[in-house]
Parts: structure tokens; C-alpha cells; sequence
């Protein structure tokens, strides 16, 4: 044992500290008895704890903040449970502690701890038990009603297939003339030619005719003519020069992309016979569809893409 700690233990033994024992168990401070008998606080705390010694005093501050807190956070535990469809009933003191809850829905009373309330969708075990069991019951029923629609399909098809197989053989045999190429043809062939289970008369007689036939559309088109920034231009009132043309901003320009600054790539017809992502196009600086016209002031070259991007804004930015 060191030379301190044999002093300290002497001093706990000593007729001095039977008075300041019995000084600070009538309800004096450990400051106040300290100073009365001109002794250090911690010899004072450590009298009190070898003996085991109170003096009946209590931190009324901390204790009431303490009570009001846990007041508080039980008046929060309430509030919460109220919004997720229980009644609370008592027993909070802390977190880990059980409380007693009733369901509002089913009126079932059970424990709980504030750990289980704060976890996501909580439901109560009896409410949960009971819509498990109303969920597999339509599951059930719903699966029966697909029984019978099955039933019924399968009787309705057993007694109009054989009309429905004969009307559709009397379209297959049709005969026309191809829009295209002028050649005769049946709707069988057509069908065989371009591999489609559907049986209908397109006026083409082969694929290939119906993708040149999908050209023209598209050629005839508002955005296959070749005039259709003339009809933008008549359309939202702006300048129009008819000299603009793709090719020759592209002599004046060059291949370089105005927006993006990577070159264009006439070669590009990934989207489509006429068009690609890279392929260049005419970009208005101010959109037609804001006033500007179809005029040299007011044209680039932009990839398609590019163009697309912008859409009818006045610049690009980077998002």
C-alpha cells in the first residue's frame, strides 16, 4: 500500500471523520462540511462512499429536467402511435423498455418496445394475420374467375373457329394489284414474304415493297418534303430563303458540328436510310419557332442529334 493512500485510510478511521461523517449526514454539503472542518471536497466524497453515507439531499434541477424529458418523449411516443393507428395505455420509461399498445382496428392489447416502433410499416400481428388471409382469399377467387374466363374462352373459340378459320382462308386468298410495282398478288403472299401472322391486305405485294411504300409515306410527309422549313417558316411568320439548303451550308460551313464542335459523318444512316445520330443537319441559331428565320444570318451545320438536344432553345447548356 503507497504512503498516500495509508494517510487517506488512517484519516477515514479518525475521530475527525466520525464528526465530518456525522456533520454531513444531517444535511449539509459536501462544499459546506469541507469547509467547516478545513478538509479537501474529495476527502468529504470519498468518506461518503467507503461508508456509504447520504445526506438526504437531491439535485431537484436535474431530476426535474430528467422527469420532464421523459414526460416529453412519452407525450412523442403517444402522438406517434396515435398517428399509426394504436392507442397507447402506459408502461414508457425508456427506449428499451415495453409499453402496452391497442390496436384502434381489431382492439387487440399487446407489448411493445420503442425499437419495434421505429421500424417502417408497422402493422399490427392480428390486423397483418387478417389481411394475409383476405389477400390469399381474392388470389383464390381471382384465380377461379380465370378458370372460368379460360373455360369459356376455349367453348367460344370450339364453336366460331371453324367460321373464323374460314373467313380468314377466303382473305388469304384475296388477289390485288401492288401499289409499287404493280404486280398481282394474294395476301398469302404477302404474308409468306414478309413473315407476319397477321392476315391483312397492306396493298404491297412483298417486304420490299412495303418498305419502299414506308419510304414515300415518309418522303410525302410534313417532315419528308423537302420544303418543310418553308412551311415552318409560312407557319410561325419568319424570314424564308429558299437558296438554304443542307448541302451548301455545308460547302460554306464545313462538317464541324456548331454545338457540340465534333465533326458530322454524311455517311451515318444507323437510325435510317436517311438519317443517323451524327448525321450533319441545319440548326437555326435563333428557332424558328421563336422568330428566327430560315436565312444564311441564322443557319449552322449540327448533328441530328445535337439538333435534337437543343430542341427549340436559344443555346445548349450542360446539365
Amino acid at each position: 500500500m503507497r504512503t498516500g493512500q495509508r494517510v487517506a485510510s488512517a484519516w477515514i478511521n479518525s475521530p475527525q471523520a466520525a464528526e465530518v461523517a456525522k456533520y454531513y449526514t444531517q444535511g449539509h454539503s459536501v462544499k459546506e462540511t469541507a469547509e467547516k472542518f478545513g478538509v479537501s471536497t474529495g476527502q468529504v466524497n470519498n468518506l461518503a462512499k467507503k461508508r456509504g453515507l447520504t445526506n438526504g439531499m437531491t439535485w431537484l434541477g436535474r431530476n426535474s429536467s430528467i422527469e420532464k424529458r421523459a414526460k416529453e418523449a412519452e407525450q412523442r411516443l403517444a402522438k406517434t402511435l396515435a398517428h399509426l393507428g394504436f392507442d397507447y395505455l402506459g408502461g414508457y420509461k425508456t427506449s428499451e423498455s415495453k409499453c402496452r399498445i391497442r390496436c384502434r382496428d381489431c382492439g387487440s392489447e399487446y407489448e411493445q418496445t420503442y425499437d419495434w416502433l421505429r421500424k417502417g410499416n408497422v402493422m399490427c400481428a392480428e390486423c397483418k394475420r387478417k389481411e394475409t388471409i383476405r389477400k390469399n382469399r381474392e388470389a383464390v377467387r381471382a384465380k377461379e374467375a380465370k378458370t372460368i374466363a379460360d373455360a369459356l374462352t376455349d367453348e367460344i373459340y370450339r364453336l366460331w373457329y371453324p367460321k373464323i378459320d374460314k373467313r380468314r382462308e377466303a382473305l388469304l386468298s384475296q388477289t390485288g394489284e401492288c401499289e409499287i410495282c404493280g404486280k398481282h398478288y394474294s395476301v398469302r403472299d404477302y404474308i409468306n414474304s414478309c413473315g407476319t401472322k397477321y392476315a391483312r391486305d397492306n396493298g404491297v405485294c412483298s417486304e420490299q415493297c412495303r418498305a419502299e411504300k414506308k419510304r414515300r409515306i415518309v418522303r410525302n410527309s410534313h417532315k419528308g418534303r423537302r420544303d418543310s422549313h418553308r412551311y415552318r417558316a409560312k407557319k410561325f411568320g419568319c424570314e424564308y430563303d429558299p437558296d438554304v439548303t443542307l448541302q451548301k451550308l455545308i460547302e460554306r460551313d464545313g462538317l464541324r458540328c456548331a454545338i457540340c464542335g465534333e465533326m458530322c459523318d454524311p455517311n451515318d444512316h444507323s437510325w435510317s436510310e436517311y438519317s443517323g445520330p451524327m448525321y450533319p443537319s441545319i440548326d437555326h441559331i435563333v428557332p424558328m419557332s421563336k422568330g428566327g428565320g430560315h436565312v444564311w444570318e441564322n443557319v449552322q451545320v449540327a448533328h441530328i442529334m445535337c439538333n435534337s438536344e437543343k430542341g427549340n432553345r436559344l443555346e445548349v447548356t450542360d446539365t
